[in-house]
């Protein structure tokens, strides 16, 4: 009971704060990441255990599938090669980066988990990327690839922290078999992803014109697609916004006119 509390408290600082970016013009996870760190160091905090995997179920699927859903697949589709090699060799690059620095920066810092911090911090968040931008008067093409980038990230920097987690527990790193398994991680998910998507098209085709079916399948769909991915062991980041990209393309042709947005 005492947990339920503290979160129905962040909560309600996170929504507070949401509210008082909006009138003070600043980007919202600039507020909540300083909150947070604050809260952090208010005295007789209670230690708060989650479940990673939880977490990762609960609130990176319907992050992803939004952002995803509201881009424009045509222009993905034309600023794929900025997009991947930001998402995928940019990452990696400030991955490997950041660990030299903590590895030299950080007494008795081991490489392996110098790698483990790197690929921590290594990606940025599609939500977040988005919020700061804002305002700025950047470009559409701009936008398009750092929303892209921000969108595919999530995979390479979750790859790049599974391979430094398995350095960590002694699993010996072969350059190759990585290679191997990124692909399987990245291809699997565009699969399954558009397995889901297809499926979703073909429910939606059968029952037309029906706003409870549209919504809940809208709803539930992220979820069954990063839990079926992460059960076959690719990637669910990758699933999802395929998903995501996917299902944009049935807007109009068969979503209910009161689910569009």
């Amino acid at each position: 009971m005492e947990n339920y509390s503290i979160v129905l408290f962040l909560l309600a600082i996170m929504i507070g704060l949401s509210a008082v970016a909006d009138k003070i013009k600043l980007p919202y996870p600039i507020l909540l990441v300083t909150a947070g760190i604050a809260v952090g160091f208010i005295p007789g905090m209670p230690k708060i255990e989650l479940d990673p995997d939880i977490i990762f179920l609960l609130f990176l699927p319907p992050m992803l599938y939004d952002a995803a859903f509201n881009i424009s697949l045509q222009e993905f589709k034309k600023n794929l090669n900025t997009i991947s090699s930001l998402a995928f060799a940019l990452v990696f690059l400030t991955a490997g980066g950041i660990a030299v620095a903590a590895y030299f920066l950080i007494p008795d810092m081991t490489w392996p988990l110098a790698f483990v911090i790197g690929a921590i911090l290594s990606a940025t968040d599609a939500v977040t990327a988005m919020s700061i931008t804002k305002g700025l008067g950047l470009s559409h093409k701009t936008l398009t690839i750092l929303e892209g980038e921000s969108l595919i990230n999530d995979a390479s920097g979750l790859i790049a922290y599974r391979l430094s987690v398995a350095a960590v527990g002694g699993t010996s790193f072969v350059f190759w078999k990585a290679g191997l398994q990124f692909v399987v991680l990245i291809a699997g998910g565009m699969l399954v992803g558009m397995a889901i998507g297809k499926t979703l098209g073909l429910i939606l085709r059968r029952i037309p014109k029906n706003n409870l079916v549209a919504i809940s399948f809208t709803l539930l769909m992220p979820f069954v697609t990063y839990a079926l991915a992460e059960e076959v062991h690719v990637s669910g980041v990758i699933a999802v916004v395929t998903l995501g990209l996917v299902t944009s393309q049935y807007t109009k042709q068969l979503f209910p006119d009161g689910t569009k947005a």
